[in-house]
């Protein structure tokens, strides 16, 4: 027959057991899903970054272009301008000295001054045919807007990066403050029922209670 003292103690030790078990269950499920959030956040934070750099590229390239574009434009519209006036001195010098040979320069200046600026014309209104293809025609034709509306979405490329970033580490602690519990696991299961395997066990749960909280933290 088992005494009281001995039947308390086996019923203490069976408290124990079950509750590592639980522990060591419950280790594992948080192991799985901060295993997930970590890698998931990881992807996430790659990804983003990947795209703020693209973003910062293209706005570079835009920037680069289109001020080129503009610089271009603006010399070709002062030269077909100068070609324009010079043009109609010709022909009016020619009339008034009635002198055909500058009234023919004057107007094969016209027409090539009527030339350039419909080439001009063409390249700055272009939406991608051809020779321009659409990509090209984007950059010739950013606008100040466009450029501030890259750069928003790219500022938030960046902030993205960063939020993942955060879960990722949070992820991270989580799983090595788990790590730590399943050794005070551990180390309470070889200890058994006694002062020493009680303070394990408690550490463990209180780690693994911190670790749901930052399991939680990293969704946020």
């Amino acid at each position: 027959m088992i005494s009281p003292d001995s039947a308390a103690e086996l019923r203490a030790e069976r408290r124990f057991d079950l509750v590592v078990a639980v522990l060591i269950g419950v280790i594992a499920v948080l192991a799985a899903i901060l295993s997930a959030i970590q890698l998931d956040a990881s992807q996430a934070s790659t990804r983003d970054n990947l795209q703020a750099a693209r973003l910062a590229a293209d706005l570079s390239a835009r920037i680069a272009v289109s001020e080129q574009a503009i610089d271009s434009g603006l010399g070709t519209q002062q030269t077909a301008l100068m070609l324009g006036i010079e043009s109609a001195a010709r022909e009016i010098a020619g009339l008034q000295n009635d002198d055909a040979s500058t009234s023919a320069v004057g107007k094969a200046q016209a027409a090539a001054f009527d030339k350039l600026r419909a080439a001009l014309t063409a390249t700055s209104a272009t939406t991608g045919g051809q020779p321009v293809d659409s990509y090209t025609a984007g950059l010739l034709n950013a606008t100040t807007q466009q450029l501030l509306t890259e750069l928003a979405e790219q500022n938030r490329q960046v902030d993205l990066a960063s939020a993942a970033g955060a879960r990722e580490e949070r992820g991270v602690l989580g799983l090595s403050v788990l790590a730590l519990a399943g050794v005070l696991t551990g180390l309470a299961a070889v200890l058994r029922e006694g002062r020493g395997g009680r303070l394990s066990l408690s550490a463990a749960c209180a780690m693994a209670a911190t670790t749901a909280l930052l399991a939680v933290l990293a969704f946020v």
